[in-house]
């Protein structure tokens, strides 16, 4: 089935690579115009070279989303630009390994914080708003199974993605009688630059890849299908949820 973002207009958050690089390229291929927004402008012209190959309807903005005001001017400038705004995916965030809670650095605690946490915050602040103008849209909001089970390498990061989740369910009590769907994937170990550089180790993916149940962990593009499907109409009666892609490797540890 092709065209199921046909005349969507999409503000994809991280999407100078990884999930959030694989979510533009799959909005793309659906139809959508899509704005990709991260800090990092170098990874985001290589999006926008690679998604101009599929659509010419992509565009790019700097952000740092851990700031209210370059966040507004990110939804604005994708309202300016395609007329409205009726999905957001927000997919930036950070992961850095830490130790123990006693021996977390107060700096890493709070750059986690602001990006992951606060930063969702300041996107659905942002965007909702300019939903509203048009009678709703998607938001699909990127957690991790690190927000739902322990996740002893780093404190600050495992509590920021437990808090969208959090926040997911609460913000879709509020907006989902207004026309607005909220919704969380919480993915699994998923093979992205982040996931690299954060373990610092092929030998860390190679061994998780090991003792998956499917013998390899996640690709970015397997975590973008089930971002598309929470964004088209096809989840026209999902709200409030939050969807673990793991490839059933939580299931599977629970019953050992």
């Amino acid at each position: 089935m092709a065209g199921r973002l046909t005349d969507k207009i999409a503000l994809v958050t991280g999407g100078a690579s990884g999930i959030g690089r694989a979510t533009v390229l799959r909005f793309a291929e659906e139809g959508a115009a899509v704005m990709a927004a991260d800090r990092n402008p170098g990874g985001l012209e290589q999006t926008k070279g690679l998604a101009q190959k599929i659509s010419p309807d992509i565009e790019t903005v700097t952000v740092d989303v851990s700031k209210l005001d370059q966040v507004t001017h990110m939804v604005d400038t994708t309202v300016e630009r395609f007329g409205r705004l009726d999905v957001l995916v927000n997919a930036a965030g950070v992961l850095i390994l830490t130790p123990p809670l006693a021996e977390v650095d107060e700096r890493l605690w709070d750059l986690m914080m602001s990006t992951n946490l606060k930063g969702l915050f300041f996107c659905c602040k942002a965007a909702i708003p300019a939903m509203l103008q048009n009678g709703g849209g998607s938001i699909v909001n990127i957690a991790s199974m690190a927000g739902v089970q322990a996740y002893s390498q780093s404190l600050p990061y495992a509590v920021s993605k437990a808090g969208i989740i959090h926040l997911n369910s609460v913000a879709a009590s509020q907006y989902t009688s207004q026309g607005i769907r909220l919704n969380c994937i919480a993915p699994g170990f998923v093979d992205t630059p982040q996931a690299r550089g954060s373990t610092q180790s092929t030998e860390a993916i190679e061994k998780a890849a090991r003792y998956h149940p499917l013998g390899r962990i996640g690709r970015p593009e397997e975590i973008a299908n089930t971002i598309l499907f929470l964004a088209s109409d096809e989840s026209s009666y999902i709200s409030g949820s939050t969807f673990i892609v793991d490839g059933g490797s939580w299931s599977v540890a629970s019953r050992l």
